[in-house]
């Protein structure tokens, strides 16, 4: 049971109000309501288990763009609010759909669960007077209350990655990984190191093709130097009419990239069961142990039915096909154990959920939900998603509009 003192709430609304010194603060109305409002219209979206499995972290949506960060106990019997509502993306709706070809818009828990990651709203001001909103990274700490900054943009910021999202956190709490997007959607990896850098020091990974995504670090440390390797796609553009090269890298933070980095590459002579000339990468995943990594391959990014499931070895080696060439579509992988991935399957309006036997290649109906937005809790028992909106204030009764299933399952 989660209890919330009247006092401490109180406190994180006034670490609210105080903003940035020099900015327009974070979260703040900055441009005209475009329609009526009822205040009793909600949605709760982009649940988030925290590692023990005991809460659920999760935004509360408006129609007047606005979010708020929220926390529950793990039966979503007493979510609470952590923050004020705040204005956010007003330009580019907040998307934690897991049926996606990019990195989705979500919260984080680090590895200790003592905080939660998440997006807000910065303000750009240009030469010419014109404003533009992006985002950047900050922190709920569930120790003490205070928001912090993780990563943020320079004052005066010359580049173009204006939207920072899809925080992640290395298995040592140490680095935090997350992507730089531009408006013209190239896309970037950033590392930060949490104890060293200013949260405005952060430089992107060199990229000069500029379309990297999905970071995601193993959840092991090298045996031999201690430190964590993350996981990201990156695409290779060729000139004319040739398909771009996907590739999956592995990088340490403070080491040199090379191409030893590279543990994939799928060239435009390759294809999938369709016989495409070019393929994309996502949804990372890795097993527990780090030995091996799950994802999906798609020759046609909007396409869900064209999504198959793939693991390979933590060095990139036996990559394969797991799920069935039925040719339903499978996304947003999860280890379940050794043998087994849960996922999603399109479905009509709807997503299946389902279980895929890694030596056989079957897969097995659970249930199906309206969205693919949920989460697996860690011993893969429940998964808690979003459901539609409520068009009347939150009720005792049902304090949220995300929903439980349980799964019959549990992880090994």
């Amino acid at each position: 049971m989660i209890v919330v003192n009247r006092k401490f709430l109180l406190a994180i609304g006034l670490i609210l109000t105080s903003g940035c010194a020099k900015r327009t603060p974070a979260g703040s109305q900055d441009i005209p309501y475009d329609r009526i409002v009822n205040t009793g219209n909600y949605v709760d979206i982009n649940p988030r288990y925290s590692h023990d499995g005991k809460r659920i972290a999760f935004l509360r949506e408006t129609p007047d763009r606005k979010i708020q960060l929220h926390l529950s106990d793990a039966q979503l019997n007493r979510p609470v609010p952590l923050m004020a509502a705040e204005l956010l993306c007003p330009d580019r709706p907040y998307s934690p759909d897991r049926a996606r070809y990019n990195s989705p818009d979500t919260l984080s828990w680090s590895p200790n669960d003592r905080q939660i990651a998440f997006e807000r709203i910065e303000w750009f001001t240009f030469d010419d007077g014109e404003r533009l909103p992006g985002t950047g990274l900050w922190t709920f700490d569930m120790i003490n209350g205070h928001v912090k900054p993780l990563a943020i943009h320079a004052e005066h910021y010359k580049s173009l990655f204006y939207y920072y999202h899809y925080p992640s956190w290395s298995p040592d709490g140490r680095y935090l990984a997350f992507e730089g997007e531009g408006v013209n959607g190239q896309r970037v990896i950033f590392t930060r190191t949490s104890a060293l850098q200013k949260v405005r020091d952060i430089l992107p990974r060199f990229d000069n093709y500029e379309d990297s995504d999905w970071p995601t670090w193993s959840p092991q440390l090298s045996k031999s130097d201690g430190t964590p390797s993350l996981c990201f796609r990156q695409s290779i553009f060729h000139p004319m009419a040739a398909p771009a090269t996907e590739t999956i890298r592995l990088l340490s933070p403070g080491k040199s990239f090379s191409m030893h980095s590279e543990l994939w590459r799928w060239s435009p002579k390759n294809h999938l069961n369709d016989k495409s000339r070019s393929v994309r990468a996502g949804h990372f995943t890795w097993e527990k142990s780090g030995q091996r990594l799950a994802f999906t391959l798609t020759p046609d990014p909007i396409k869900f039915n064209k999504y198959e499931i793939w693991t390979m070895e933590q060095n990139g080696t036996n990559s394969r096909r797991v799920s069935p060439a039925d040719g339903r579509g499978y996304i947003a992988p999860v280890w379940i154990d050794k043998d087994y991935l849960g996922a999603l399957r399109p479905h009509g309006n709807r997503y299946d959920l389902v279980t895929i036997n890694l030596m056989s290649g079957h897969a097995k109906l659970l249930m199906s939900i309206p969205t693919s937005d949920c989460d697996w809790s860690p011993d893969r028992k429940y998964i808690v998603y979003a459901s539609p909106r409520s068009h009347g204030k939150p009720d005792p009764a049902e304090p949220t509009t995300l929903r439980i299933l349980e799964t019959n399952l549990e992880d090994s």
